[in-house]
């Protein structure tokens, strides 16, 4: 009762703006600790159930990313009519009927489940692009994009540590008993509501960060607007930037822990080591939140571009660990292969610390941008970040049944070479911007001649 009180006293010293941001993240903690949890063993669980194909898991996927795609054409005017809030309230809605489908696994429920949850994604997306936004000014924007961020990949850690003791409970080797997979998505579909319930409750943005209230936007004028916003110089350049953020996302969401769960050279219980990986790549992406969130403002003055550079790097480095500690064929089915090297516990877990720091650094500074250079067009920018974000990681989900994972190395390595860049040049343009505003209010603020002064010269 003590600690309650404590942390309600706490938060009630901070700005409405900051208590808004952290019970966002503390909504998306509840639904992403069940929903990415589960995503890490998706498809082991498919693979030991009977009567579904071996490869649903990575299908499931290809057609949440495949909705979630066009969906986010309409995303941004459902939150705008509906607001931010209740649009992710009913996104969450979908996480958590999908979740539930797992309680009585069927291909049928499945795949429909699937496309309902990508339409739910686009719009809780959106609608946490759009609040968060509106809790932001530009000197807090990379603060709370960052601790948001931190919280969301905490839940990582904790369903890691949940799936870890489960596992180790049960006594699970390579098959995933049913007992094991009612339980672990009863818990799932309990904490997705828990979210949602939490969500339910956030309080409207302060009125001083509000823009003021106009006649409601014409869903037509919005869905065009973003349409408009595509082409511009800017967006082309950062949709590079997105679709590596999508691609790299599929790879460590989903394909690098079932190299871990398929590789046997790792060990009998290699269920348990996907587990470790989740709280290892969980941690990684809240080591990285911290750094850029309550240490933002030392870490800021390396510029956003710069952080960006290291988690490339970071990446290319897991990449090159990947290739040389994994079969070939360890993300298609169950092998006996080896490496380059004999597979190694330490350096798969490893890799999944360097993917998890290396995808927050993109996606820390990918938000800090769109929020401060996209003010008044915060729903438009951020449904085509998830846009290009999940189109690239629905082609990823579909290609990878057919390929082995040297491909999908050389891909991403060439995509983060590209993206790197991208954002270099984004940055640039956004200070090239910054640097004439200023100068022009600088022009404005100076003094104009007086009307006596003008007299006289005439």
């Amino acid at each position: 009762m003590r600690i309650c009180s404590a942390i309600y006293y706490c938060l009630m010293g901070l700005l409405p703006e900051t208590r808004n941001v952290i019970q966002l993240g503390s909504g998306f903690f509840f639904i992403f600790l069940a929903f990415n949890s589960q995503g890490f063993i998706e498809e082991p669980v498919i693979q030991s159930a009977e009567g579904i194909n071996s490869g649903a898991g990575y299908y499931s996927l290809a057609i949440i990313y495949f909705v979630f795609t066009f969906a986010n054409f309409v995303a941004a005017p459902i939150v705008d009519i509906i607001s931010a809030k209740w649009a992710m309230v009913v996104g969450g809605i979908c996480y958590a009927s999908f979740l539930a489908g797992f309680l009585f696994l069927n291909a049928t429920y499945l795949y429909i489940s699937s496309a309902v949850l990508g339409f739910g994604a686009a719009i809780i997306w959106t609608g946490q692009g759009t609040y968060l936004s509106k809790n932001c000014t530009e000197q807090t924007s990379g603060r709370n994009s960052a601790m948001l961020w931190a919280m969301l990949q905490g839940s990582l850690v904790g369903g890691g540590i949940f799936l870890f003791a489960t596992f180790q409970a049960s006594g699970t080797t390579d098959k995933i008993a049913s007992e094991t997979v009612t339980i672990l998505y009863s818990v799932f579909t309990a904490l997705a509501i828990l979210g949602i319930s939490i969500i339910a409750f956030l309080p409207s943005p302060p009125s001083h960060l509000s823009t003021p209230s106009e006649e409601r936007t014409n869903y037509k004028v919005l869905i065009v607007s973003t349409f408009k916003l595509m082409p511009t110089r800017k967006m082309l350049f950062l949709a590079i930037v997105f679709a590596y953020t999508g691609i790299e996302q599929s790879f460590w969401t989903g394909i690098y822990p079932s190299c871990i769960s398929f590789t046997k050279a790792l060990g009998s219980n290699t269920n348990s080591l996907v587990a470790l990986n989740a709280i290892l790549s969980g941690l990684g992406q809240c080591i990285a939140g911290g750094l850029f969130g309550v240490l933002g403002s030392k870490t800021a003055k390396f510029g956003r571009d710069m952080i960006v550079l290291m988690g490339a790097l970071i990446h290319l480095v897991a990449f090159g660990l990947v290739f040389l500690n994994f079969p070939f064929d360890a993300n298609l089915n169950k092998t006996d292969g080896l490496g380059f090297i004999q597979p190694s516990v330490p350096i798969a877990l490893v890799i999944g610390f360097l993917l998890g720091f290396g995808d927050a650094c993109w996606n820390t500074q990918i938000y800090a941008h769109l929020v401060a250079n996209f003010p008044k067009q915060s729903s438009q920018a951020f449904a085509l970040y998830k846009f290009y974000q999940s189109a690239l990681s629905c082609a990823a989900f579909f290609y990878s049944p057919s390929l082995k994972l040297p491909y999908h190395l050389i891909i991403m390595v060439v995509f983060s070479l590209l993206a790197a860049v991208a954002f270099f040049i984004v940055e640039r343009m956004a200070k090239r911007t910054e640097s004439r505003r200023s100068s022009e209010q600088a022009t404005l603020q100076s003094d104009p001649p007086t009307y006596s002064e003008t007299v006289d010269e005439s």
